[in-house]
């Protein structure tokens, strides 16, 4: 079984994020999402008033979760239309939300956590969206970030994006083996550094290493990486990009929010931040 996790906060974004999963969960023979909203009321909160002098009592957080509950259940009918067939559970939690993520992976055996990613008018309209790196930082499983202008597409040809530099050590294989063993894609290594020179001996160690999969190598000297990543898949009607962000390779830099922010605002497709 898959069984994907998708942290939501009842913004257009995570509905949006929802939706791709149920979608998602259609191409699968047999996949489980879990819908996880987090409500965490600090020891400060309980005892001092909010801004707008409510202070918040116990009641108040009955009601809340009440209400939190409801909409979870509202969010997973909708889910239910798109796939009727899918397993679907919803998950209230007290703790954060980047705990209630670490503990529930945890716990069980998740193969993915599904976020959707604010766009440029949308940049307050959810937290999780805001702050989807920061919990791609943390998870010890992969994150697909779906941006907002990303429509679920069946999944046939996916982008890995590296400069090649210290392969070994930058190229996840379990994970990205997982990946392609449970869905048949069309995968195309791009090259983004090819304005400088390629370590003959690095690339040959790149082919080795992916060669079961029988990739297509391309090469691009876009001045600017993501616009040429991006750029490039759109032209090859790519459904997914997979990134590195792990030390030593250029999509480390996609750690800083604002680069990955720029990637996932930016592009078209997800972006599955693939980690071991």
């Amino acid at each position: 079984m898959s069984t994907y996790l998708v942290p939501v906060d009842f913004s257009k974004t995570a509905d949006h994020a929802a939706r791709y999963a149920a979608r998602l969960s259609f191409a699968m023979e047999n996949a489980k999402i879990i819908l996880l909203n987090a409500y965490y009321v600090s020891e400060y909160e309980s005892i001092l008033p909010t801004p707008d002098m409510v202070i918040t009592t116990d009641e108040h957080i009955a009601d809340e979760i009440t209400k939190r509950m409801e909409a979870l259940e509202k969010l997973k009918a909708k889910m239910l239309e798109i796939n009727p067939q899918a397993e679907i559970e919803v998950y209230l939690t007290r703790e954060t939300l980047l705990r209630s993520i670490i503990d529930r992976v945890n716990r069980e055996e998740i193969e993915l956590i599904i976020i959707g990613s604010n766009g440029k008018k949308a940049k307050d309209e959810s937290d999780i969206g805001s702050n989807a790196i920061k919990i791609s930082k943390s998870s010890p499983v992969p994150v697909l970030v779906v941006p907002p202008k990303a429509d679920y597409q069946s999944i046939r040809k996916a982008i890995l994006a590296c400069d090649f530099k210290k392969v070994k050590e930058v190229i996840p294989m379990h994970a990205l083996k997982n990946i392609l063993s449970k869905h048949r894609l069309e995968l195309l290594v791009l090259n983004i550094n090819s304005g400088h020179t390629i370590d003959s001996e690095e690339e040959h160690f790149l082919h080795e290493m992916l060669q079961d999969f029988s990739p297509a190598y391309h090469y691009s000297d876009h001045p600017d990486t993501i616009k040429g990543i991006v750029k490039f898949a759109k032209s090859e009607e790519a459904q997914l990009i997979i990134a590195l962000p792990k030390k030593y390779s250029f999509f480390e830099s996609l750690l800083h929010e604002s680069v990955s922010q720029k990637l996932t605002i930016k592009s078209h497709v997800p972006v599955l931040l693939l980690k071991d």
